[in-house]
């Protein structure tokens, strides 16, 4: 007990928003600059405004700026982040910032390429030029997080001046919010306005306490139009605050105080805010410019229904964790104990509004608390049915609200604070070098190849692989990964873009899967390069849960000038050029794509080496002959079927004439399938124009590489089918001129 007292002694409202402050530094290191949502479009308005002495942009439905659809964003955060970027020389920012072409966004199941740019050093963070100002900012922004945190933690303690924990846990749902850390380290006025909307809170929560108090709703008055001028979504906090300053209004029968509050509110807006949305109008015939962005950004006619079915997993998991551009998962046990914690929440919740439903504060705050989040729910799903923007951290200038709604409920359902704060401030601190390092830094430089490593050397132009690691031949399967580490030593540095392509051929020469990539995985540019370094590659090629075939599978590498020059001629140490590079890997079998013959086949039943059944076969087309077998057992060997047309029946120990013959191997080698397994060889007899006869067909089994027939209950182990009538193709006899 004497524990549990001096850790509610703590001083948490300075120790929290320190530990957010701390981790958050762990996340502004991490992530490179522009691999956050929108970052560089708010750069671009940024550098705009500094380039432009002090005019904002223009939102036009063109994609040639840099601040794309942020253009018509409310500009104060753009405002306040400019001096810092005019502050510091930027001159090498068109070198610094190149964008990645191939870049992979919006699809975290896909694997590499999640770097926006290239960064020529991602770790340790370089402190010069552009890249120093983009951190000021990045830091800037971090310190707003840090007041969110400190508003969020006040606003709990006015809630609930007795519980320590509900104050913490408060807190914690924001300071230890994975995503919300990576954000507020990053360029977003998202981070503004969740500042000034959580300190809005703290001030109606205790207005709706204390009731109206005139320094407080200059305060109030101050925040909500300053928060309107940060981004939109400030708009919902004033509709908010009027309503609840009518409740007190109407509690208190104090009219003048709500005369106050709202002469306060609309002189604030009209002298900081007003003047945007005016030129809003005149620019764009709108108050709020949005029609204006949704041109520019692309458009859409969603159902309410489509949100919900289609793309509530990500918004959800996207307020949690999502980082990069919405490409990299964190655990999905942190999206389950998330959501666990939420669904508590929700029942805990209502459990403390029923056991206080006689507080008039407590259920007042809570309706507040409510509204906020719901009003700010309903306008982004408004929002989104028109643009694609279902995206969790839209609802972080609700984020004090949320937090302590989530908080009040696990706090009525008597679970302890350190229960849930302790791992979320512990996985906090993990993500950032679980999941964010790891999908940034340039391909490691090795001395020599390693032992495990195979030995190649093959050439496209001047860029040489030394070696590579592959799986050895085995079977694969629709879902599965193939993970790759190619050893490159560049010969020379590109003087332009090369563009590596790794594939998954099939017998045919389909594509069962690609990865298009610049070297280690889209981070490194091969004209970055350093000649005669060697450099480990690592890829993982991920086979489509919904690719189909049968077929036997290799790798093929090869590289073109991007962006869309032709593929470069391999070429061995020796200078013989080869048709492709390729890597074995075994067998593809997707179950599904197991072929059978249809009912009008002939049906058999004859076994091949105790392993190999016919079930049926048939003759089509005077020429063509296929086979249908199952595997009884597994087998192992350089198996082929051989269909031989003989002129005359098969007599042991007698002379043969052999009229046609047409062998063919099984879709992949007998080693990658299963028992009960089926599939089909194809036999295509060549025939002299004209060829008009019957024969007797002989097939069966053979090793090729042991030159060895698998046994059969038949005279030389084959098994004769009926006599059949062979007839040669019709040749086209073109046209004459």
């Amino acid at each position: 007990m004497r524990r549990f007292a001096a850790w509610l002694r703590l001083p948490y409202h300075w120790l929290l928003p320190l530990a957010f402050f701390c981790v958050g530094l762990t996340y502004l290191y991490a992530s490179p600059h522009f691999e956050s949502p929108d970052s560089y479009y708010h750069l671009g308005v940024i550098k705009w405004i500094a380039d432009h002495g002090g005019a904002l942009p223009i939102q036009s439905p063109d994609h040639e700026h840099l601040y794309g659809h942020e253009g018509s964003q409310p500009p104060l955060y753009y405002l306040l982040m400019t001096p810092i970027w005019a502050a510091i020389d930027s001159a090498d920012f068109a070198d610094f910032f190149q964008a990645n072409p191939l870049v992979i966004a919006g699809h975290p199941a896909r694997l590499g390429n999640r770097n926006q740019i290239f960064y020529r050093q991602p770790h340790p963070p370089n402190l010069a030029g552009a890249s120093l100002a983009l951190y000021l900012i990045r830091l800037a922004s971090l310190a707003m997080g840090t007041v969110t945190v400190f508003a969020i933690y006040q606003a709990a303690r006015k809630l609930a001046p007795a519980s320590t924990g509900l104050a913490v846990l408060a807190a914690s749902f924001a300071a230890f919010n994975p995503q919300f850390l990576f954000i507020s380290s990053s360029i977003s006025n998202d981070n503004l306005v969740a500042m000034l909307a959580a300190l809005t809170t703290w001030m109606l929560i205790a207005m709706l306490r204390d009731g109206f108090h005139s320094r407080r709703s200059v305060f109030i008055g101050l925040l909500v139009a300053l928060a309107s001028l940060a981004k939109l979504s400030g708009l919902i906090l004033g509709l908010v605050v009027i309503l609840c300053g009518c409740y007190i209004a109407w509690r208190t029968r104090n009219r003048r105080g709500l005369l106050i509050l709202a002469a306060c509110m609309f002189a604030f807006w009209l002298a900081l805010a007003g003047w945007w949305y005016l030129r809003n109008l005149a620019l764009y015939g709108e108050l709020f410019g949005t029609g204006a962005l949704i041109e520019h950004f692309g458009g859409r006619n969603a159902t309410l229904l489509q949100l919900l079915t289609q793309e509530f997993e990500g918004f959800r998991i996207s307020y949690w964790g999502l980082f990069g551009w919405f490409s990299i998962f964190t655990s999905p046990l942190h999206y389950a104990a998330m959501d666990i914690l939420s669904a508590l929440a929700i029942v805990g919740l209502a459990i403390h509004m029923l056991r206080n439903r006689e507080d008039a504060f407590v259920m007042s705050a809570c309706a507040a608390l409510i509204l906020l989040t719901a009003a700010g729910g309903a306008a982004l799903i408004w929002y989104s049915m028109q643009t694609p923007s279902s995206q969790g951290r839209l609802m972080f200038p609700y984020i004090a609200a949320i937090s302590l709604l989530l908080a009040l409920g696990i706090d009525s359902l008597k679970l302890p604070a350190p229960l849930i704060a302790l791992p979320m401030f512990v996985f906090s601190i993990a993500a950032p070098f679980l999941y964010i390092i790891p999908q940034y830094d340039h391909p490691p430089q090795v001395e020599r190849l390693p032992a495990s490593a195979h030995p190649a050397d093959v050439r496209w132009g001047d860029i040489r692989l030394i070696g590579q690691e592959a799986p050895s031949p085995r079977r694969w399967s629709p879902g599965d990964e193939i993970p790759l580490t190619l050893y490159w030593q560049p010969l020379q540095a590109s003087s332009g873009l090369h563009a590596l392509f790794i594939s998954l051929v099939d017998a045919e020469g389909g594509a069962l899967a690609t990865i298009d990539s610049f070297p280690g995985w889209g981070s490194l540019p091969t004209t970055w390069w350093r000649p005669g370094v060697i450099y480990q590659d690592d890829y993982i090629l991920q086979i489509p849960a919904e690719a189909r075939g049968f077929s036997a599978v290799q790798l093929h590498i090869g590289w073109y000038p991007f962006p869309d020059g032709a593929d470069i001629r391999p070429l061995l140490k020796s200078g013989e050029a080869l048709a492709a590079y390729t890597v074995p890997l075994g067998a593809f079998v997707d179950v599904g794509s197991q072929e059978t013959l249809e009912a009008d086949a002939t049906e058999d039943g004859t076994v091949f080496g105790d392993a190999i059944r016919l079930n049926a076969w048939r003759f089509s087309d005077g020429h063509m002959l296929e086979l249908e077998w199952q595997l009884t057992r597994e087998i192992a060997g350089d198996l082929r079927v051989f269909a031989i047309a003989m002129r005359e029946r098969y007599q042991p120990n007698a002379p043969f004439e052999i009229a046609a013959q047409a062998d063919a191997s099984p879709p992949a080698r007998l080693d990658f399938l299963e028992a009960g397994e089926t599939f089909l060889t194809r036999h295509e007899f060549q025939l002299p124009a004209g060829y008009a006869e019957a024969h007797s067909v002989y097939i069966g089994w053979y090793d090729e590489g042991l030159q060895a027939r698998l046994s059969a209950p038949f005279p030389a182990d084959m098994l004769e089918l009926p006599a059949i009538r062979f007839v040669a193709p019709e040749q086209d006899s073109g046209s004459e001129g």
